[in-house]
C-alpha cells in the first residue's frame, strides 16, 4: 500500500516537472516478454532488461505487515510484469534508460 502511494506522488510530480520544463518523455509501452522484461514502446521499438529499471513494485518482494490482533506477518508480494501488462515509463531525457513507474 506505502508503494502505491508513492508511485501515485511520483507520477503527479512527473506530470508536473513536463508542464514545468519537460526533463523527460512519459512514454506508454506494453509488456511482450516476462524474463528477461522487454517492453514494446513503438512498432519498431522494443526495449531489453538492460535499458529498463524496474522498481521494488514490479518485483517479487517481501514486506512485514502489521496485522491487528495477530502483530506482525512477513508476506510475499508477488506483482512481477505480465506479458501484456500496460506500463507507463519514464524515459531519461536523451538517454535510453527507462523507469517503470505504473501499470494499468
Amino acid at each position: 500500500m506505502a508503494d502505491t502511494i508513492w508511485v501515485d506522488n511520483i507520477k503527479k510530480i512527473v506530470f508536473q516537472a513536463m508542464e514545468a520544463a519537460d526533463p523527460c518523455d512519459v512514454i506508454a509501452g506494453t509488456v511482450v516478454k516476462e524474463h528477461p522484461v522487454e517492453i514494446q514502446i513503438s512498432q519498431k521499438t522494443i526495449l531489453n532488461q538492460n535499458q529498463i529499471l524496474l522498481t521494488e513494485q514490479f518485483m517479487e518482494h517481501r514486506e512485514i505487515m502489521d496485522i491487528p490482533g495477530i502483530g506482525e506477518v512477513a508476506v510475499t508480494v508477488k506483482n512481477t510484469l505480465k506479458s501484456g501488462d500496460h506500463v507507463l515509463l519514464i524515459q531519461k531525457k536523451g538517454g535510453q534508460q527507462f523507469v517503470a513507474i505504473g501499470k494499468w
